[in-house]
């Protein structure tokens, strides 16, 4: 006990002589830590390739189904579909049943979707296949990050968040280059192939390395809100294909009307479902939290403003500048590699100083880049849009590891799988990736 009430007050082993006998088995503990975020960093790491193939062989799929571009776009829209809806729900199933079993259950039917996708011999075969992976990609967002921070323990949440985040920044930063030199190889169903051999052998190496957690039958959060999920799938699969429909075709407020006022009608009886239910899918009531509260608002508002850049940019440098496609990508690599490198130092040092400095300072370091693109025009030299861009993902990379610390250390160990899931869906929903701008 006297151990247990030193690594909570981290407190050092010079000052607690209790800590000397589990000193072995604290040095187990943290190499199960270092494979678990392995398991979970490469399982990331599949679905986050995937956000940048697919946009690199988008055209072959249209001309390959004698498509037009709109239309291949549904491979896209089915996927981000499906994922944004259930990212909530499937991190508050990781809680109920645990998350070993969600995340292998998630690569697998992620990996089954892309065989899917590659075998497909008609488009809405190809569809079905993408709506496989977007529930398998839901459980495996949804449970990653909650795996990670399970596993460094509570004082270094921003660590493990960071860490994870490395890979993140690598997909991105790979994903575009990665797809073009498969599909220039072999064609664009074996950009499928490769996210779903990364996601096959993440599987195996999370049966392997993760721990088998068992919730406990006679806990009330070991149960899971099916009614719950149910309204607040319909409400969100309301509201997005409002909207969808409404860009994709030409504009009529009915549909848009028929898909907020439904999302509204879910959306209230999700919140009193959840306001009455023992083990609600989400807790509403963690907004009463002040700290929880701005958390999330900062992820919103923070990623709203800096999506606008990933937005608008690419148009600037192609249609401004004359940048070719591979110019325009190479403009993002620097960036993305500057989010990959800061966030794990910054998470580290969030855990040992705090998370206000870092999460502060992050957004007005993205804010300074915002600002520097702000001042873009046609006789703006090539490398002011690089350079630009870099404080912009850096200053994310800063701020997302010790805000997520923040927004976690609210919530009960028990609710990290949904309170994860919340916010991986705020990321989701307001972070445009390239291939949405087609």
């Amino acid at each position: 006990v006297g151990s247990e009430m030193c690594i909570r007050d981290r407190v050092y082993p010079s000052e607690c002589p209790q800590m000397k006998p589990i000193r072995f088995n604290t040095i187990a503990k943290i190499e199960n830590a270092w494979w678990a975020l392995l398991s979970s960093a490469f399982a990331i790491l599949g679905t986050a390739l995937d956000r940048g193939v697919i946009s690199v062989v988008l055209p072959d799929i249209a001309e390959d189904f004698s498509s037009d571009i709109p239309t291949a776009q549904w491979v896209i829209v089915t996927y981000l579909l499906v994922l944004t809806a259930l990212l909530l729900p499937m991190g508050r199933l990781s809680d109920a049943v645990g998350k070993k079993r969600v995340i292998i259950l998630g690569l697998l039917i992620f990996s089954f979707g892309g065989v899917v996708c590659c075998f497909s011999q008609t488009f809405p075969l190809l569809l079905t296949g993408r709506i496989s992976q977007g529930i398998g990609g839901a459980m495996i967002q949804g449970t990653s990050f909650a795996i990670a921070v399970a596993a460094f323990g509570e004082g270094q949440r921003g660590k493990a968040v960071g860490l994870v985040m490395i890979f993140v920044g690598l997909g991105s930063i790979a994903g575009p280059a990665v797809g073009g030199f498969a599909a220039s190889l072999a064609g664009w169903r074996s950009v499928f192939v490769l996210t779903s051999a990364i996601t096959g052998a993440s599987a195996i190496l999370a049966t392997a390395v993760l721990r088998d957690e068992r919730s406990s039958t006679d806990s009330s959060d070991s149960k899971f809100d099916w009614i719950g999920s149910l309204l607040f799938i319909s409400s969100l699969g309301s509201l997005l294909t409002g909207i969808t429909m409404a860009i994709r075709s030409t504009w009529s407020p009915l549909p848009t009307a028929v898909g907020i006022c439904s999302a509204l009608i879910f959306g209230f009886f999700y919140v009193i479902r959840s306001l009455r239910a023992q083990s609600p899918l989400f807790d509403v009531r963690l907004f009463k939290s002040p700290l929880f509260a701005c958390s999330v608002a900062a992820i919103l508002l923070g990623f709203i403003g800096t999506s606008a850049a990933n937005f608008l940019l690419p148009f600037y440098l192609k249609y401004g500048l004359g940048y070719s496609p591979r110019e325009v990508g190479i403009v993002f690599v620097p960036a993305a590699a500057a989010m990959a490198i800061l966030s794990p130092f910054s998470g580290k040092l969030s855990d040992v100083h705090g998370t206000k400095l870092f999460a502060s300072g992050g957004l007005f370091i993205s804010t300074i880049g915002l600002l520097l693109l702000s001042a873009l025009n046609q006789s703006s030299h090539g490398w002011m849009p690089l350079l630009a861009m870099i404080p912009v993902t850096a200053g994310l990379g800063i701020f997302y590891g010790p805000n997520n610390s923040a927004t976690l250390s609210v919530a009960k160990d028990e609710a990290h799988g949904s309170v994860i899931g919340l916010i991986n869906f705020c990321l989701l929903y307001t972070s445009p990736s390239p291939r949405d701008r087609g």
